[in-house]
């Protein structure tokens, strides 16, 4: 029997040996503990201390072993844990799930996903507990979980004779007959299905008095099913008949921890690797697998290809959000259909995929991608609505198989970025990423590095653009503009504005031309001068913070600029993103006093009915309106036509942007446009110059 326990232990630690291996392999961390009031660690394997950035030597010196310590500076994250284990201990749950924060060394906070499951082991008197760890900052979620417990096995005894037609019971143990309720239990007892051939397979070998190894199902006595481990050596001889002695074990428990096992690990197979969107690959599985193949490849092998689908938002609007994933499913397996061996696809984020290619001519790689887009426009919901899905591709060529993925990513990305402003044929509008492209990343990432020392030392100059009244032919307003003043010269708002949106740095920007312009408005107001009104830019970072409008009021205060005289630009584009929410801060806007304008309307996705919902002061008409310098074209008066006399039905100002010549002028104001802007009155020019302009003097601060 002690033979036969030690196969079932050699298979448990195989298991857990499996285990382990697949950890590892994932790149999960995996740590015990100790429920005590430190929870001490004691043991953890290597990538639980990558995880922290934390050699292991060194976090047993700071830390001694005690995650009390290594939490010690985020007591409030502490107690989060410590509550969660409490809680779990007291309603007698067996584990707990948690999403906190975590310090690494490097003073980045994590959002880490903590599965923990608490065992029956004792040491020094107290509890053990196995927790699994995965970094949740980016990857968009990761569940990790696993139960593993292996009990002592109860062994059961009895004595067969094997006849030639069957079984006869000679003898058993206590544990036999308790299990069983009495001592007579067939061997061939008919319980499942598969006992009879499992027995007429190992008949033939028992009458020659052989050993076996096999499995049955038996019944209790109190009727569960159980699986017993059958081990079985001929003792001895009566009448030509073997005599087998039998050792059983109950593998009930381990059978079903051996299931629950290649259940958990094909969760967390799918945890790691798959995407819960697309069912395919996720980042971590392309980062490995792609990322394998490049370093393995020769350079010029390969390319990657950084996929956006254009506007996903609005398939999400047409279709809603779920109909939206299964687009996206669909969009994964249109391109992996294309695949060739040794080609790899995975959605990264939202509407990002990342494709792993064999390199070849620019033509025949847009070939591929158009064919590929053409394939995602096949799907029936899409046809059904006529709805046409468009796509932008940055490809890079990689030369050099040694760039960390993530470079390699970032090239391509940036390509994408810029596939707008390229030819595309098709579906697909591709670039390549190209030595511009590396010069406009460092370019990029030099005017962020000195984005925040600027504002500080007062580079950012805010200049002013004229609005004229048609009517009275004399300045009766101005947007600010803002002009970055580099030690190296004046830098174009279209090279940072861009990047600013991007990082968020704008909402700084935003709020610090605000305070100029409400600056400006007081020393007007101190001077006796009949201020005019300024309009100053709202970026849509701001509206992501339902809050966004205290930081204004709270700078309008502090100099007592009248909100009358204050005006916030909001573009277009807005309209058509989130009308009901653009509606509610519009409001908001005009509630604290402040006038509020529509942007660049014409610009884009304009919808005439929608502007019966917005209560806005003044309705800006974009320079598309203006294809023409003399504004001959009937059809375009028609429409600039229509459009003024709306707003002036609903009460609103009309500004015209962007006109450049008399004949335009002279136009609008037959219209009864409101006011105009643009060169033809006056760039934009610093406060100095305008206020000569508007007031016929510098105005003293």
């Amino acid at each position: 029997m002690e033979n036969q326990t030690k196969i079932f232990v050699d298979n448990a630690i195989g298991q857990s040996s499996e285990y382990n291996m697949l950890m590892n392999l994932s790149r999960l961390s995996v740590s015990k503990h100790l429920i005590d009031e430190h929870f001490t660690l004691i043991w953890a394997n290597e990538y639980y201390y990558e995880l922290i950035g934390y050699p292991k030597e060194e976090y047993e010196r700071l830390f001694e072993n005690r995650p009390d310590k290594f939490y010690a500076a985020d007591p409030e994250n502490w107690k989060i844990l410590v509550d969660k284990v409490t809680e779990t201990l007291a309603s007698g749950a067996s584990g707990y799930q948690l999403i906190g924060r975590m310090r690494h060394k490097s003073g980045r906070m994590m959002w880490v996903k903590l599965s923990n499951i608490f065992t029956d082991e004792m040491i020094n008197g107290h509890r053990v507990s196995y927790t699994v760890m995965a970094d949740v900052s980016e990857l968009q979620q990761t569940l990790l979980e696993q139960s593993i417990t292996y009990n002592n096995i109860p062994g059961f005894i009895a004595k067969f004779r094997i006849r030639e037609n069957g079984f006869e019971f000679v003898e058993a143990n206590e544990k036999f007959t308790r299990l069983f309720g009495r001592s007579d239990y067939a061997l061939d007892s008919p319980v499942a299905v598969r006992n009879p051939a499992v027995l007429r397979d190992n008949h033939e070998l028992m009458r020659r008095g052989e050993p076996v190894n096999f499995v049955l199902q038996a019944r209790e006595k109190d009727g569960n099913n159980v699986w017993l481990q059958v081990s079985g050596e001929c003792m001895d001889w009566q009448d030509g008949d073997p005599l087998y002695l039998f050792v059983y074990i109950d593998i009930s428990e381990l059978l079903e921890q051996r299931e629950l096992q290649k259940q958990t690990s094909r969760r967390l197979e799918q945890l790691a690797f798959v995407d819960p969107v697309t069912e395919g690959r996720n980042r971590t599985s392309f980062d490995i697998d792609a990322g394998g193949a490049i370093r393995s490849a020769a350079p010029g092998s390969y390319a990657l290809v950084w996929l956006d689908i254009q506007k996903f938002k609005l398939v999400n609007d047409f279709f809603g959000v779920e109909a939206g994933d299964r687009v996206l499913r669909h969009c994964y397996k249109s391109v992996q259909a294309h695949l060739e061996d040794g080609e790899y696809v995975a959605r990264l984020a939202a509407d990002g995929f990342n494709l792993l290619l064999w390199d070849a001519t620019r033509e025949r790689l847009e070939e591929r991608l158009n064919r590929m887009a053409e394939d995602v426009n096949r799907f029936e919901p899409i046809v059904r609505r006529k709805y046409i899905i468009s796509f932008s591709a940055g490809i890079y060529h990689i030369d050099d198989p040694s760039l960390p993925l993530i470079q390699i990513q970032d090239r391509a990305n940036i390509a994408r970025k810029n596939a707008g402003a390229a030819v595309g044929n098709g579906l697909c509008a591709c670039r390549m990423y190209s030595e511009q492209d590396r010069l406009r990343s460092l370019r990029e990432k030099e005017m962020e590095n000195r984005m925040r020392g600027a504002l500080e030392r007062g580079e950012f100059i805010v200049y002013l653009q004229p609005k004229q009244s048609l009517k009275k032919s004399s300045i009766a307003g101005a947007e600010a503009l803002v002009r970055w003043n580099a030690p190296e010269g004046l830098i174009s708002p279209a090279e940072f504005i861009p990047l600013f949106e991007q990082n968020g740095f704008i909402v700084d920007l935003d709020l610090y031309v605000f305070e100029q312009v409400c600056a400006m408005q007081r020393k007007w107001l101190d001077n006796g001068v009949a201020a005019v009104p300024v309009s100053v830019n709202m970026s849509r970072t701001h509206l992501s913070d339902p809050h966004f409008l205290d930081h204004y009021e709270s700078i309008r205060q502090k100099y007592g600029a009248p909100p009358g005289l204050l005006e916030i630009e909001l573009t277009e584009s807005l309209v058509f993103e989130n009308p009901q929410l653009l509606i509610r801060f519009i409001d908001q806007i005009r509630a604290h006093g402040y006038h509020c304008s529509i942007d660049d309307f014409g610009s884009g996705y304009s919808s005439l009915n929608i502007l019966k919902d917005l209560n806005v002061n003044a309705l800006k008409l974009d320079r598309v309106f203006f294809s023409s310098k003399e504004v001959g074209n009937a059809r375009e008066q028609v429409v600039i036509v229509s459009v003024i006399d709306l707003a002036r039905k609903l009460s609103m100002v009309t500004v015209a942007e962007g006109v450049e010549t008399e004949p335009q002028v002279d136009f609008l104001r037959r219209t009864e446009c409101d006011m105009v802007q643009g060169y033809v009155f006056s760039r934009p020019v610093p406060l100095a110059e305008f206020e000569r302009m508007a007031y016929g003097r510098e105005i003293a601060a």
